[in-house]
């Protein structure tokens, strides 16, 4: 458990432990608030956001989603924020997920982003006016958004006043779509990679589903999208290997002993595929030896990932 349960909460584990004394801290200070405040533990439906009806709604979940967030400088930071809550000071320290600002930049010229997050207000704000400088998600909501159930938080879709039809929401925990599954997409956590891609592969899918009638379920339309693309590759992998093949057959013919020799390659996914695509179009492939490795491309990935939502 990471010490930033000040910050916010990873429901899964909170029925496994003890909680620490930052996350009693944190239950203290969100108890007394909502005590302050009076808080109506019902569902309150209508939240103030966006109601354009023009656009479907894209929620955002913040923490291992679009940021990572720890009390240490640890595997390194992008930047680092001094909060205070309850008149005490934290140092926080943030790593941003590689193509965040472009991510909202894009997804806000097809969707109303929402930035829904289980984190308190005064950290996310801060953390967000960095990321999203422009402001393009025109509606944040937090903490005191969220809905209280056995093993922590989570969010309810409804609370937004929109069908569920043109609701998706992004996020690294199930828990957090738990009420609305085919709503959700379960995205990779991000902690400090900072080759990561997921979020730049992920913008053409979230534009076709853009513009679907039903986001729903949003799983076996990422796999529809993924098989899509795949079709439609195929006959532009042939023509290249087609042309390939022409350039190879004006070659002078002979070859080393080398060249002739039987190689053994190690090969993935995507070079099964280039072969399968040479025996379809009746073109003469290399005479090889091969041996899978235990891994996938980055869309087999995804499609794994996805298919355990």
């Amino acid at each position: 458990m990471n010490t930033n349960e000040i910050i916010y909460q990873q429901q899964q584990e909170q029925q496994e432990r003890q909680p620490n004394l930052f996350e009693r801290l944190c239950s203290c200070i969100y108890f007394f608030r909502k005590k302050t405040h009076k808080t109506n533990e019902k569902y309150q439906l209508g939240i103030d956001t966006p109601k354009s009806h023009s656009r479907k709604i894209c929620v955002l979940d913040l923490d291992e989603t679009l940021v990572h967030s720890q009390f240490k400088p640890d595997n390194g930071f992008d930047f680092s924020l001094d909060i205070i809550v309850q008149s005490q000071l934290f140092k926080v320290y943030v790593a941003v997920r590689p193509g965040v600002e472009n991510f909202i930049d894009t997804l806000s010229e097809y969707f109303e982003v929402i930035m829904w997050t289980a984190s308190l207000k005064e950290y996310a704000d801060p953390v967000m006016d960095i990321i999203d400088p422009s402001r393009r998600a025109l509606t944040r909501l937090y903490r005191d958004s969220c809905t209280q159930i056995q093993g922590g938080l989570t969010k309810n879709l409804n609370k937004l006043g929109r069908s569920l039809k043109d609701v998706l929401i992004i996020d690294n925990s199930q828990m957090s779509f738990i009420f609305q599954p085919e709503n959700g997409f379960l995205i990779k956590d991000f902690t400090s990679d900072k080759n990561d891609n997921v979020l730049e592969s992920l913008l053409p899918f979230l534009i076709w589903l853009s513009q679907q009638n039903d986001v729903r379920p949003v799983s076996q339309l990422y796999q529809q999208f993924l098989m899509n693309e795949l079709t439609q590759r195929k006959p532009q992998k042939k023509n290249l290997l087609s042309q390939s093949m022409i350039l190879n057959n004006q070659s002078p013919n002979k070859k080393s002993d080398v060249q002739q020799a039987q190689r053994t390659h190690t090969v993935n996914h995507c070079d099964v595929e280039e072969i399968e695509l040479r025996a379809e179009a009746n073109l003469n492939s290399p005479n090889i030896e091969i041996k899978l490795e235990d891994q996938t491309d980055d869309e087999s990935r995804e499609t794994f990932e996805i298919s355990n939502c």
